[in-house]
């Protein structure tokens, strides 16, 4: 789900989207960023410091004075909302080093959103400074049966062990649909015309006596399933492996879903898993036309 609050431009701090989710008839969106908190708490009327304000509290809640409107977008398409509340976290309160501010938006009951409103435990995208909008989820295509999606995955991996810098390598096992696996698996979300393919492959490098040698493979794509019209969003990564994790810098990327994005066209939930620093995974919402990052989130965060 993606959110636009046209109203919260002037205190965004470079700051333009977040992230969340909606849970019973509300969306929650998160911004990490300290710069960001400091000008929204001033935005929002309230005099002092917000440090001072959350000395001795986990955090500090306020109402707007001002009507702010907003747009959610979701799977579902784009649905007006309301700001109600933003709550200031404190530090180390969210597991974030700094501030972490949220953002409580209210879908009308009954209101102008209809069938565009979306249900419970969707992700959020929020725009900060881009004026509320309305409309329908898009088109969609049929989603490819299990064995279509694993052929799919292997093709496209396969493609990216061609495409990156390197000596030939062979692919050690046939990919998984799975989100959730860190290696040998994949996922596939259909789009209007075509699908998007995220995967995490491992290939041999070498075998010597007892002992094979791993690489990871991992990146994201939107494609034919031909692959004719094939084109790299993050495009594929080597990475050495060491009993299953990647040894130096690097992440793997696993698609979590789309949502409708403000000219029509998706945008893909992708999320971003460093092995060797847990704390640099994040979770992104990356517009696959231009490969631009329009959200991201720390991936472990939570705010009580």
């Amino acid at each position: 789900m993606l959110l636009v609050l046209g109203l919260l431009a002037c205190a965004s701090g470079g700051q333009h989207a977040a992230l969340g989710w909606s849970l019973g008839g509300e969306a929650h969106v998160f911004v990490a960023d300290d710069r960001f908190a400091r000008d929204f708490y001033r935005e929002l009327g309230r005099g002092g410091d917000l440090m001072d304000a959350l000395e001795g509290h986990s955090l500090v809640a306020v109402d707007p004075r001002q009507a702010r409107n907003a747009t959610v977008l979701s799977a579902n398409g784009a649905a007006p909302a309301r700001l109600t509340l933003a709550r200031f976290h404190a530090p180390q309160t969210c597991g974030y080093p700094g501030i972490v501010t949220e953002l409580v938006l209210a879908f009308p009951a009954g209101g102008a959103g209809g069938r565009s409103t979306p249900p419970s435990h969707m992700t959020v995208v929020a725009l900060l400074d881009a004026p509320p909008f309305a409309g329908g989820p898009g088109s969609h295509r049929t989603a490819l049966s299990p064995a279509d999606a694993r052929a799919l995955i292997r093709r496209v991996a396969e493609r990216a062990e061609n495409a990156s810098r390197g000596d030939r390598l062979a692919l050690l096992h046939p990919p998984a649909v799975d989100a959730d696996q860190a290696s040998d698996a994949g996922e596939i979300v259909a789009l209007g015309s075509r699908y998007a393919v995220g995967f995490r492959a491992t290939f041999v490098t070498t075998v010597v006596e007892a002992r094979i040698d791993t690489m990871l493979i991992t990146g994201v794509a939107t494609t034919d399933l031909d692959l004719h019209e094939l084109r790299w969003v993050v495009r594929p990564q080597r990475m050495r492996l060491h009993r299953g994790m990647i040894t130096g810098q690097g992440a793997r990327y696993s698609l979590r879903g789309t949502v409708a994005g403000p000219g029509g066209g998706p945008l893909l939930l992708l999320d971003e898993i460093a092995d060797v620093s847990p704390r640099d995974s994040r979770a992104t919402v990356v517009d696959p036309a231009t490969r631009h990052v329009v959200a991201a989130q720390p991936l472990a965060l939570r705010c009580p």
